[in-house]
C-alpha cells in the first residue's frame, strides 16, 4: 500500500479504538475508500497491527504512526477553523489533505501557534506532542492567569486552559487567541477585557483559564 493509504487505514483503526469498536467488521463498516480485508492483512504483515479472533490491536509501531496522523488531522482542523474561520463542511476536506503533508516540525509550530489545544473542533482529544510537554514546562514559569494581570496594561495571550469547547469557541469569536493582545479594563462585578476593537465581559472562572505574558517579556515561539 501507499504511505497515504496506510495512514488512512490506521486512522480508521484509531477512531475505532476511541469508540471501543476495534474489530475487522467495524473497520469494513467505516472503510469509505474500500481498502477491504486485504489492507488489514497487509497492515498485519507490515507489523502495524495484530489480529486475534477478528479483533484488531495496534502494535507500538502502528499506534505511533496512527497518533501522528490523527494529531496532524485534528490540529489542521483547529487551524482552518480557528484561524481561517472555515466551517466544518469546508475544513474537513482540507484537514484530510494536510494530515499527509505536514512535516513534524511544522506540526509542532502549528500546535504552538494555537496554544497547544486539547480538543479538535468536534470536541475530540488531540494527541499530545513533544511541544505540548515542553510548552507546559515553559508556560508554568513564564505565563500566568489573566486574573493576576494589572488593569489597563497590555498582555499577550499565551494559551487558554479549558476543557469546555463552547467556552473556547466563544473566546475565539472575540479574537482571544494565542498571540492576541488583551487588556483588563474591569475586574468587578465581572471581568471586562479589551481585545482589538471588541470588549467582552466574563466571569472570574473564565478569566482564570486565560494565561498571558507581559508585553515587555513575550514568549511567542517557544519550542
Amino acid at each position: 500500500m501507499k504511505i497515504q493509504d496506510i495512514e488512512e487505514c490506521l486512522e480508521i483503526i484509531w477512531h475505532l479504538n476511541e469508540n471501543h469498536e476495534s474489530d475487522i467488521d467495524g473497520f469494513l463498516e467505516h472503510d469509505e475508500d474500500n481498502f477491504g480485508k486485504e489492507a488489514v492483512r497487509e497492515l498485519e504483515m507490515d507489523g502495524y497491527i495484530v489480529i486475534t479472533n477478528k479483533k484488531i490491536t495496534m502494535t507500538g509501531k502502528g499506534e505511533d504512526r496512527a497518533r501522528q496522523v490523527v494529531r496532524r488531522h485534528r490540529l489542521a482542523e483547529r487551524l482552518l477553523s480557528d484561524v481561517l474561520g472555515m466551517k466544518p463542511e469546508e475544513f474537513e476536506k482540507g484537514a484530510c489533505e494536510f494530515e499527509h503533508l505536514l512535516a513534524p516540525e511544522l506540526t509542532e509550530s502549528i500546535c504552538t501557534l494555537l496554544g497547544h489545544p486539547r480538543l479538535c473542533p468536534h470536541g475530540i482529544k488531540i494527541p499530545e506532542g513533544e511541544c505540548c510537554k515542553k510548552g507546559k514546562e515553559s508556560f508554568a514559569s513564564a505565563a500566568y492567569s489573566l486574573t493576576k494581570a494589572k488593569s489597563m496594561e497590555p498582555y499577550t495571550v499565551a494559551y487558554i486552559n479549558t476543557h469546555m469547547e463552547t467556552r473556547m469557541q466563544k473566546l475565539f469569536q472575540f479574537s482571544i487567541v494565542p498571540g492576541a493582545t488583551i487588556m483588563v479594563t474591569q475586574t468587578y462585578p465581572s471581568y471586562v477585557v479589551q481585545c482589538g476593537n471588541a470588549q467582552l465581559a466574563m466571569e472570574e472562572k473564565i478569566a482564570r483559564e486565560i494565561y498571558v505574558w507581559r508585553n515587555d517579556n513575550p514568549q511567542v515561539g517557544i519550542d
